[in-house]
């Protein structure tokens, strides 16, 4: 009986390795096919790739021109889109122009807000105080200043059609021309700077603001305001859409100006609804809900590059391009 039951547990056993066996041989099998199969595929991909002619071609060559001129073609209507509502850059503005010019507006901006009931910061004068303080102006500065003062007051402009209750403080980046003379030949950024390159996060240092300058000036402000949130949409909203300026956000920050909800008990309701009259059994309309989320002042601080896009050098350096 020992001998049968030994006999019965081994050849269970070696059945089983058996059987385990051939199916590792199997799987084996397949996975060798599979990698034989792809071996072949890649091998006969990379012999096509070398049987076939190097480009560019002379046709490939056309073709590209072709499309890089198509390219250009489309660029340009673009540009001349663009520039029909750009306000032109008087270069001929005198100082003493620009500064009665600059008295004017800043009255006329004050006296629009105070009537669209917008509170502008004290002595509000476009970021200028250093020019109503005494700074001199320099050669080249004054086409460019009068050109950032329009900007600022489209932006007040949109501001007080939005119903924004404040704007609490307005400040304005100085460019090179302010400065630096223009005949300067240093190398300038989009906003009159000298480029300085940063790397990415891939470690390359690549800009993909290099070459900017060549198609566009920028001149950045940087407010903060104070509105309800059907305002503030509103405001952004005038700014994407506005057909005078291209003004362009570039970083926006937005809190509430209450952190904390009310609490129980802050809030006594029901209460009568002001200016409502008993009705004949004396019963007067009562409010009896309040709106806790949705209903909040907001502060945000923006800032904005106001772009004005450069005329007919841009074209024609890329119509240069367009023919190499």
């Amino acid at each position: 009986m020992k001998n049968n039951s030994f006999l019965k547990i081994y050849s269970a056993i070696m059945i089983g390795g058996t059987l385990l066996l051939g199916f590792l041989v199997f799987k084996g099998r397949s996975s060798y096919n599979e990698l034989t199969t792809t071996f072949e595929n890649t091998d006969r991909a990379v012999k096509n790739l070398e049987a076939r002619k190097i480009f560019p071609n002379e046709s490939n060559l056309e073709e590209k021109k072709e499309r890089v001129t198509s390219y250009v073609g489309a660029v340009d209507k673009l540009k001349a889109k663009v520039l029909e509502g750009q306000p032109v850059l008087n270069e001929d503005l005198t100082e003493q122009d620009f500064r009665q010019l600059m008295n004017q507006e800043t009255e006329a901006i004050v006296a629009m807000a105070a009537k669209n009931k917008l509170i502008l910061p004290e002595n509000f004068s476009f970021g200028l105080d250093a020019y109503k303080q005494g700074k001199p102006f320099l050669k080249g500065a004054l086409g460019r200043l009068e050109w950032q003062l329009n900007a600022a007051k489209q932006f007040i402009k949109i501001a007080a059609d939005s119903g924004l209750d404040s704007i609490d403080e307005f400040n304005r980046d100085e460019f090179q021309e302010e400065n630096v003379a223009a005949e300067s030949k240093e190398e300038k950024g989009p906003r009159g700077r000298q480029q300085q390159k940063r790397p990415n996060r891939s470690g390359s240092t690549a800009n993909p603001m290099d070459g900017a300058d060549k198609v566009m000036e920028t001149y950045r402000f940087t407010t903060e305001i104070t509105s309800s949130y059907e305002a503030l949409t509103s405001f952004l909203n005038g700014l994407a859409s506005d057909g005078t300026s291209f003004l362009w956000v570039r970083k926006i920050r937005i809190e509430n100006l209450e952190q904390e909800s009310p609490r129980v008990g802050q809030v006594n309701l029901p209460v009568p609804v002001p200016g409502a009259e008993a009705n004949e059994a004396g019963e007067t309309p009562m409010i009896d809900a309040a709106v806790l989320f949705g209903n909040e002042k907001m502060r945000a601080r923006i800032v904005i590059d106001a772009v004005r896009f450069k005329g007919q050098s841009a074209v024609s350096e890329d119509k240069k391009t367009a023919s190499l």
